[in-house]
């Protein structure tokens, strides 16, 4: 039936199977629930649709889908009084394992408590490991704006899990190590204060485990639902399955 459809169609059911995952696991990371995500997963694509189907070709597609993702998630944060406080659904405990490092619950309750916009770029960050330059271009704003906002999204989530730190310009410096960002200089200096301080020991092995555990939500299947934009059983016209 898809070849039957016209042309632009057929491009576009291509770049839905390619980037459909990303936009759902993205979704399903920053939303309380797995029916939330999969709502704006659905309006994500038919809002792309309608533009692709004006002929328009963004250069990096997967960075132009979760930018739209991006936005409707917020918009609901905005709606939701709530949305910052309510826990996150089963799906997170069979991602997340249980180990030394955080626990599914510790994850999914501090990851819930967390601002949406620090909660977001954490995700764009951990789990869909995107370098700093998309996550900027995603966000529509500047690169030390990025790495101050992941900077907070981690101290946050770790203060959330284990209590703060005393120590903050330690805990800036194993943050940007995490993401190579510092200079040999800097990393001697790291090292020789985590050596001396126990907090930020602690502190820079939770990071590590932290990352681990966040990576771990990338583990996510595509609902049934969500295996095709068109209906494969649909009439020629080309009608969408969610119009």
């Amino acid at each position: 039936m898809l070849a039957q459809r016209p042309r632009t169609d057929r491009a576009f059911e291509r770049l839905y199977r390619s980037n459909v995952h990303d936009v759902y696991r993205y979704a399903l990371a920053v939303l309380p629930t797995p029916e939330d995500a999969e709502d704006v997963t659905q309006t994500t694509f038919l809002n792309a649709y309608r533009i692709h189907h004006r002929g328009e070709a963004p250069s990096s597609p997967n960075t132009w889908l979760i930018g739209i993702a991006h936005e409707l998630c917020q918009q609901r944060a905005r709606h939701s009084a709530t949305l910052d406080e309510v826990a996150y659904e089963d799906h997170v405990d069979q991602a997340v394992p249980e180990d030394d490092g955080p626990s599914a619950n510790d994850v999914r309750r501090a990851l819930g408590l967390l601002p949406f916009e620090l909660r977001a770029v954490l995700i764009m960050r951990e789990v869909e490991e995107r370098p700093y330059v998309e996550i900027a271009e995603i966000l529509g704003i500047s690169l030390p704006r990025v790495e101050t906002l992941i900077f907070r999204a981690r101290r946050g989530l770790r203060e959330e899990l284990e209590g703060a730190l005393t120590c903050h310009e330690a805990e800036r410096a194993v943050s940007r190590n995490l993401d190579g960002l510092l200079s040999r200089a800097e990393r001697r200096a790291l090292r020789a204060h985590v050596r001396e301080c126990d907090d930020c020991e602690r502190f820079d092995r939770s990071q590590r485990a932290q990352r681990a555990a966040l990576r771990a939500l990338a583990k996510v299947s595509l609902p049934d639902s969500l295996s095709s934009f068109f209906c494969e059983d649909a009439p020629e016209s080309g009608s969408l399955s969610r119009a």
